[in-house]
């Protein structure tokens, strides 16, 4: 049997430009941090700005490598 890996991802949306990031929800929600936007350059804070946030599932192979990514469930 192979190994598996979870990550709890957040999706946001910067509220200037519009322009979608992806991080981990532990910084996202639980630490409520401060991005600024690798487009408009503009400071927000994420959690206010989340659109989606989902458990994303990693099979891994015998040495520890990502064969495949999918999404394990919504949150």
């Amino acid at each position: 049997m192979r190994d598996k890996a979870w990550l709890d991802v957040s999706i946001f949306r910067c509220p200037s430009c519009g322009r979608h990031f992806a991080d981990a929800s532990w910084y996202v929600v639980e630490l409520e941090s401060d991005i600024e936007c690798g487009g408009c350059h503009k400071t927000f804070n994420a959690k206010k700005q989340l659109t989606d946030r989902l458990m994303l599932e990693f099979q891994m192979d015998e040495k520890g490598r990502v064969r495949e990514a999918v999404t394990a469930e919504r949150i």
